[in-house]
């Protein structure tokens, strides 16, 4: 098995995901209304009609800095 990549945690029951091929963007269906987009560059590029996501991601990096815990392991 592969380490996890992320956590998501939806304030409803997730129904069913729609995650776009070669592209890291996802879809959830849950209880509600709304449909929550999420994001992860890991899986692939953003598509063509939403490209401002690399942008985000690009300066989100270049500002990334030390915290406290990133020199810890959590054990869950």
């Amino acid at each position: 098995m592969g380490d996890g990549m992320t956590s998501i945690e939806p304030t409803g029951t997730i129904n069913d995901i729609c995650v776009f091929s070669d592209c890291g963007l996802m879809l959830l269906a849950l209880d509600g209304n709304q449909i929550p987009s999420y994001f992860i560059p890991a899986l692939g590029l953003a598509p063509k009609w939403c490209s401002y996501l690399e942008n985000l991601t690009e300066e989100m990096e270049e500002g990334a800095q030390t915290t406290i815990n990133d020199d810890f392991r959590f054990l869950t």
